[in-house]
């Protein structure tokens, strides 16, 4: 077995703080996420390996410790569960130690996909039975969060994980990198870039506004709309075309998209998507519970269906 490479991708067996890789995860420019597992533990877990250079070891630690500490203090059935953080020592290179630190992190192994693998783009048609209940789930989720004075702030079909343990959706809000406490105002960059991911960025965090509960609200209203209509609502060419309809354009109907769609949702998403996020609702569930209700018994088109249930290739891909 072998311990962690400076800048390296991990292969199954290598361990890292007494946690044996079993497979690979996921990669970024920084950081791997990979199946792991301590000897004699029934569960894996998945484990976070970040690397750090010199010129940005204080600002990721600082996000590092962030995210750790403040999902730590979120006991919910629909957020990631965090088990463990440390430090390895640098790897050693020619008998001097690098200049990179190597944090990791250990937390819930949720062997699911992501919603993002759940977005219907036509002729598939959404199931919103689904939809529906992972938007209840998350909500739920970020409700529980915001009276605990903790705002995600980076909401999106990509940091829901999915899985179906019976009949049932068991959905998870993970990733809590650059979550903050309602009382922390900095909703930009140390080098004023948006932090999180745009196409799900409110009005408020776009112009560098002071955050609150409806941004996170925004941005579920925005993945719930890309989930049911294929889309995010302000699909544009560039960043700077999403932003400016963010700011100053109308919320597109989801009727537009899906015809069958019960016409009532178009003001109800407006609603959640407002530009004031004193105009959207009290709570998420208020919002979803609205969505719920607008959803049941909605006859769906049939279309072709020519793929597995992204869990199923999961599934497969693992054996």
């Amino acid at each position: 077995m072998s311990r962690v490479s400076d800048f390296a991708v991990l292969g199954a067996g290598d361990t890292v703080a007494g946690y044996t890789i079993d497979a690979l995860l996921g990669s970024g420019s920084s950081a791997e996420v990979y199946r792991a597992h301590r000897d004699g533990a029934a569960d894996p877990v998945a484990l976070k390996v970040l690397h750090t250079g010199p010129n940005d070891r204080q600002r990721v630690r600082e996000r590092f410790d962030r995210e750790f500490t403040i999902a730590s203090r979120l006991r919910h059935p629909h957020i990631v569960k965090m088990y463990a953080r440390g430090e390895m020592d640098p790897p050693q290179v020619d008998d001097r130690h690098s200049a990179a630190s190597v944090l990791w992190m250990a937390m819930e192994y949720i062997g699911g996909v992501s919603a993002a693998d759940l977005i219907a783009h036509r002729p598939a048609e959404p199931d919103i039975t689904m939809i529906a209940q992972i938007g209840a789930q998350i909500a739920d989720a970020l409700d529980f969060a915001h009276a605990r004075e903790v705002l995600h702030r980076d909401v999106k079909p990509a940091n829901i994980m999915v899985t179906m343990p019976s009949d049932d959706v068991h959905a998870v809000l993970t990733d809590f990198g650059i979550a903050q406490l309602l009382d922390d105002a900095r909703p930009l960059a140390r080098n004023g870039r948006v932090q999180g991911s745009i196409a799900y960025a409110s009005p408020e965090l776009l112009t560098a506004q002071r955050l609150s509960p409806a941004t996170d609200q925004y941005a579920l209203a925005a993945s719930l709309f890309e989930l049911l209509t294929g889309d995010p609502p302000f699909r544009r060419a560039t960043a700077f075309a999403i932003t400016h309809a963010h700011l100053h354009d109308p919320v597109p109907p989801l009727t537009r998209a899906r015809p069958w769609l019960p016409s009532a949702l178009n003001s109800v998403f407006a609603k959640a998507l407002a530009k004031d996020p004193r105009t959207r609702y009290e709570t998420c569930s208020a919002f979803t519970d609205i969505v719920t209700r607008a959803l049941r018994d909605i006859p769906v088109p049939a279309a072709p269906r020519t793929r597995r249930w992204p869990w199923v290739r999961s599934a497969l891909h693992d054996m």
